[in-house]
């Protein structure tokens, strides 16, 4: 995928990493993974434009809309460098041609001074949502579809036009070292470090960045208050309150 590891290197660590885990919950990731109807199927497609100022959720689908409602994030690497601003072009955006309305999707697609950035959210509201692992696991496939599927997706302009009008996936491909991010609200963090070992989940990103070739980046964000920003209307547009989201270190 870059110029370090081919497409098949990249599938074929993924599939190997899986099964070292032996976690049960992986084993959808897997079939997904190695599912051959995500990579051959041509089946043009016009998503749909997602729904920003009517929102009912509270939870993850209300964090995802705030951050693309407020437009930018400001990333704290804790270099020393300042902030580093990520412009959010486009949401759930669809990775892979299929008929199916339930098509994988990257959560946010969005652009650091020309850097492309993949982002997968998680958000604990009542729930502990997927554990991190899931969610590395999850990305790196979504990154992997786009690196099989990006010319299918530009024959058929497969985004939203929300902010580009001529969006195009090659330039992630083109790019060898796209910025990953998970991202997830603080009270996801303090439930899964209450469940898995910081240290150990840091090695175990960095590790998989150094056999794959990329970057990933586990950021924490600010813990919204969604629940009163509804208030006693049936619907709202989510904002967030705190734009910085801060690098787990």
């Amino acid at each position: 995928m870059t110029s370090l590891i081919t497409k098949e290197e990249y599938k074929e660590k993924l599939n190997k990493f899986i099964d070292s885990r032996n976690d049960k919950k992986l084993k959808s990731l897997k079939e997904m993974l190695n599912n051959d109807d995500y990579y051959n199927l041509d089946h043009p497609s016009s998503p749909g434009k997602p729904n920003f100022d009517n929102i009912r959720s509270t939870g993850e689908k209300a964090f995802q809309r705030a951050i693309f409602n407020n437009g930018y994030t400001l990333l704290d690497y804790g270099r020393g460098v300042g902030l580093e601003k990520v412009v959010w072009l486009d949401i759930e955006t669809p990775v892979t041609l299929s008929k199916n309305r339930r098509r994988p999707c990257m959560d946010m697609l969005g652009s650091l001074e020309g850097v492309p950035v993949l982002c997968e959210l998680k958000y604990y509201e009542k729930s502990r949502s997927n554990d991190p692992v899931y969610a590395i696991i999850e990305l790196l496939i979504y990154r992997y579809f786009i690196q099989c599927n990006y010319k299918k997706l530009d024959k058929y302009n497969i985004h939203h036009h929300l902010v580009l009008e001529d969006f195009k996936w090659e330039v992630i491909v083109k790019n060898g070292f796209p910025q990953l991010l998970v991202v997830a609200n603080e009270k996801y963090w303090s439930y899964w470090f209450n469940k898995i070992e910081k240290t150990e989940l840091l090695n175990l990103t960095l590790g998989l960045g150094m056999d794959l070739d990329t970057n990933i980046h586990l950021f924490e964000a600010f813990n919204e208050d969604f629940i009163i920003q509804l208030g006693d209307r049936a619907s709202y547009k989510p904002l967030l309150q705190n734009q910085t989201w801060k690098k787990i270190k």
